[in-house]
């Protein structure tokens, strides 16, 4: 965690925004981009390129301004700023990830490792040369670096195997990608911005791009070296290199000459060592690697902290991943000294002695496992570890929140299905809960969050998504001569709900004719009472990003509002359970609100944390 003035901050994010890379638009693009996205998804639905299925997915009616923030890069002077621009919300999300997940489908490299754990096994396995060092090479900023001229070169030159993954012909398929790129927009303290080179960090289609530019500069610049790169792996935008000593700088230069935008900073082993990823690789005097867990110094070694409010299995999981983490990635050395840092770390954060030495008890020297493990390969040039999963892999696990349709009865056809969600954590409940469902649903995995977080604590960087902006949410509209209030619920934004609403009142507010079609409660109590609604006071009392909760939601709020103008048959569809409880827990807020206004003074209501760490 970061924290700065937001002065500070505002500063650092314009002096970004003012470069040749990004320029000011006059308003917001999100409906021109949106409609071009949809008569995109309807043309390849025409031409029978994509299911209907696929084409509503891809299309969108409420897509929203993304928000770019700056996330401070704390292991440099002065905490510059890497600008994000998540776009989950933006128009072209989903034809950006269906993009991604076509090239994906076809992409394989020789110089990727998938993660820390892959680098340290492969690169145990080799003997470096006599005059050879370690290098790492970094891309500055690459994804705001990358030439859209080199993207469509690449992916004309890969489209034979691209191809496969896709029933849509080139031209088109550069049109999307095209399309995706040159949509590429953000706003920021009310101004709305348009990246004019290179792809977003926060775009599903960057990774992707990225590694298929890197892949052609890797070919192309080995093969202008007048010698062989012994070992040349990458993750992302780092480059592990084992070169001889005279040819770093000559190498460095062939790589910052591929193009002028993509240059690359260098970084050579000192006392035989250099840290890549999480790792310290060390180059022994026989040739030999070694490895060893590595955190950067700026590294504050905050980890969960074993008194804060968390399920206990979830902090036992944050430290037998951080001694595992630590155990695998280091080799050919004594674990006493990991054990000790480990101790340090888990104490720090409040994790008592007996448990972190109940813990750390079965670690052993692992050298001889490892040894056994990995293969005796000398001199490798590359290698082909396992390829690294793409941003948007369709097959990642997305955690939801419960729904009873999903859940699979313990006689269910499919019992190997796991399916994860998610509910809030409340002491001992959410604990008796998730025992019933592994009971009765052995399928059911439950995974608990934290309602509270920093947050809801820290005032957030990114500008506020409007009221009106939001979609997927239950409002309240006010009656202007009474205390009585509209709840409704809507899955298009907001704003263009109460256009409705307007539009109906103006209907019937101005015509004096019989009107025989059904009216909604707000219209009706209108009509019957001779009054007005207040439409610019309209609140949202609940969202959810899951528009298949809110008719519930909606029954709920309803339920539980006793001056509401809503018809009683609005809650028909609301189980007698669920009324039972509202009725139990609007009776206690009631009860709580009296007996507040009886006190004297007021009181801030505490919680019980005694139950957390049972």
């Amino acid at each position: 965690m970061v924290i700065m003035r937001l002065a500070d901050y505002d500063t650092k994010m314009l002096e970004l925004l003012n470069a040749s890379t990004y320029q000011t638009l006059r308003s917001d693009p999100t409906s021109t981009i949106q409609k071009k996205v949809n008569n995109m998804a309807r043309r390849l639905s025409n031409l029978q390129l994509i299911d209907k299925h696929t084409r509503h997915q891809l299309q969108t009616q409420t897509a929203t301004c993304p928000r770019i923030y700056g996330q401070p890069k704390a292991h440099k002077p002065n905490l510059p700023l890497r600008p994000v621009v998540p776009n989950i919300t933006a128009p072209t999300y989903h034809m950006s990830k269906f993009i991604a997940n076509i090239l994906q489908s076809t992409f394989t490299s020789q110089y990727n490792v998938k993660d820390s754990f892959a680098f340290v096994e492969y690169v145990n396995s080799v003997t470096i040369p006599p005059d050879h060092v370690l290098v790492s090479f970094d891309v500055v900023s690459l994804f705001t670096n990358i030439p859209k001229e080199r993207i469509i070169r690449s992916i004309i030159f890969r489209w034979a195997d691209i191809k496969r993954g896709t029933k849509i012909n080139l031209d088109l398929f550069l049109e999307m990608v095209e399309m995706c790129l040159n949509s590429s927009y953000f706003r920021f303290r009310d101004k709305y911005y348009q990246q004019t080179f290179g792809t977003a960090m926060g775009s599903p289609l960057s990774p992707i791009l990225a590694d298929y530019v890197m892949e052609d500069l890797l070919d192309t610049v080995t093969q202008q070296l007048s010698f062989s790169i012994r070992v040349l792996k990458k993750y992302v935008d780092d480059l592990f290199l084992v070169l001889p000593k005279t040819e770093v700088q000559s190498t460095l230069a062939a790589f910052n000459n591929y193009d002028q935008h993509l240059q690359f900073t260098v970084e050579d082993e000192k006392d035989g060592a250099l840290p890549f990823l999480d790792t310290l690789v060390m180059h022994h005097n026989d040739g030999s690697v070694s490895t060893q867990w590595y955190s950067k110094p700026i590294s504050s070694g905050r980890l969960l902290n074993y008194h804060s409010f968390h399920p206990t299995n979830m902090k036992l999981n944050v430290a037998k991943n951080l001694i595992n983490r630590a155990t695998q990635l280091t080799t050919k050395s004594s674990m006493e000294q990991v054990k000790h840092k480990i101790f340090q770390i888990l104490r720090q954060n409040n994790y008592p002695s007996a448990l972190i030495n109940r813990l750390t008890s079965h670690i052993r020297n692992n050298q001889a496992a490892l040894t056994t493990a990995t293969p005796s390969n000398h001199n490798i040039q590359h290698s082909h570890p396992p390829q690294q999963p793409s941003q948007a892999d369709p097959g990642t696990t997305t955690i939801l929140p419960i729904s009873q349709h999903t859940l699979q009865a313990p006689n269910s056809q499919i019992p190997n299905e796991v399916v994860y969600k998610s509910m809030p954590n409340i002491p001992i409940l959410s604990r008796t809960i998730s025992e019933i469902l592994k009971r009765e649903y052995p399928s059911v995995k439950i995974a608990t969050y934290n309602i509270k977080s920093t947050k809801t604590l820290l005032k957030p960087v990114k500008d506020a998504v409007t009221p009106l902006e939001q979609h997927n949410v239950i409002y309240s509209i006010p009656c202007t001569n009474c205390d009585k209030v509209y709840i409704g619920m809507t899955t298009n934004h907001l704003k263009k709900r109460i256009s409705g609403h307007r539009s109906n009142v103006n209907k019937h507010s101005n015509t004096t004719e019989h009107d025989t079609q059904p009216k909604t409660a707000l219209i009706q109590h209108m009509l019957d009472c001779q009054y007005t609604f207040n439409l610019d006071g309209t609140k949202i009392v609940d969202r959810s990003y899951r528009s298949s909760a809110l008719p519930m939601l909606e029954m709920c709020h309803i339920h539980n509002t006793s001056n509401t103008v809503n018809f009683r048959t609005d809650v028909d569809g609301l189980n007698i359970t669920y009324a039972g409880i509202l009725h139990t827990v609007k009776t206690t807020q009631s009860r709580r609100r009296q007996m507040s206004n009886d006190r004297p003074y007021t009181t801030v209501d505490t919680v019980d944390l005694t139950d957390v760490e049972q």
